[in-house]
């Protein structure tokens, strides 16, 4: 595979939801299956459903890229999240720092090496924990009131909804690993016409609209982590087991936490009044004894399988990196 990096810098405010009441609940990253909806949305845009419905169709059976879910940028410095296993770490810095072990959420690039080492000792363990101060001052968060009308009465209603800014010189940046380089050119442009109308919600104020920083082939640094030979794996994204997966998923995840994501569907640039199905992924870190594939999901709702002008899917395949 071809592996590349690209990074995004936000023109404005963003909206990227998290599951609760009204909209106030925002997150600072993206996750892959989101990403993948949002660039399948760009991709109508531009060359039309018909053409999209074939995309998607021949994804499912080969997709043409594996992506990873977005995470934050600080200048030079990118974040990884932590691997959820911590089996080769040394039970005496276990006793010591179990605590702050466990609060560090994000890593660098040298970080999740000695993570992947445990090459940990006092000073590497203070530095991580700064670094999580680090990752929580390279955005700010805030909720504004916002205010809709009753398109029969005209009566107005207050909801709030939650919006994160990114400072100078940060972003989110994502990994895109290629099975066919010919679609690099398609992914840039898709990736491009999404940055004009904007990634998440709220878009019609304007919210999540980007520039493409940089594009480029992986440094030799990260070649060196994703190249390597392993039988033990850890996802980058979001990753939903495909059916003959399911059967085997007891002896091969290792260390995982699970998440359920549900949400408004979405069509070209335009949000419907209705849910599409909800769907359980591992979250990104979650750790594998063999190589994990994963799948995409039908999430169409079955009661508006015949009033939908396409069907609904979530991308549940997983960008891996050898532990």
């Amino acid at each position: 595979m071809d592996v590349y990096v690209f990074k995004l810098k936000f023109k404005g405010p963003a909206h990227f939801g998290e599951t609760g009441i009204d909209l106030e609940n925002v997150s600072e990253r993206v996750g892959s299956d989101t990403l993948f909806s949002a660039l399948v949305n760009a991709h109508k845009e531009v060359y039309g459903i018909k053409e999209t419905t074939e995309f998607v169709e021949n994804y499912s059976k080969k997709p043409q890229f594996i992506i990873s879910s977005l995470f934050v940028y600080l200048e030079n410095k990118i974040f990884l999240p932590r691997p959820l296993i911590d089996l080769r770490i040394d039970n005496e810095i276990k006793r010591n720092y179990g605590k702050d072990l466990k609060k560090i959420k994000w890593l660098d690039l040298k970080g999740f090496e000695n993570w992947l080492k445990s090459n940990l000792n006092d000073e590497e363990i203070e530095r991580m924990k700064s670094l999580q101060i680090e990752y929580s001052e390279a955005y700010t968060t805030e909720i504004r009131p916002r205010v809709t009308l009753d398109r029969t009465t005209s009566q107005s209603n207050i909801y709030h909804s939650g919006l994160v800014y990114f400072k100078k010189n940060t972003g989110l940046y994502g990994f895109v690993a290629f099975t066919d380089t010919k679609f690099i050119k398609n992914f840039q442009t898709m990736l491009r016409i999404l940055g004009q109308f904007g990634l998440g919600g709220e878009k019609t104020y304007g919210c999540g609209m980007f520039e493409i920083e940089m594009f480029e082939r992986v440094s030799e640094n990260l070649r060196k982590i994703f190249f390597r030979q392993s039988d033990i794996h850890i996802i980058l994204s979001l990753y939903h087991p495909d059916n003959e997966e399911i059967s085997s998923l007891k002896g091969n995840a290792i260390a995982y936490d699970i998440v359920r994501k549900r949400g408004w569907i979405t069509t070209g640039r335009y949000a419907l009044p209705y849910k599409r199905k909800s769907v359980g992924f591992f979250v990104e870190g979650s750790v594998f004894r063999n190589k994990p594939s994963g799948t995409i999901v039908d999430v169409t709702p079955d009661e508006l399988e015949n009033e939908l002008p396409h069907r609904i899917f979530r991308n549940g395949y997983a960008f891996t990196i050898p532990f």
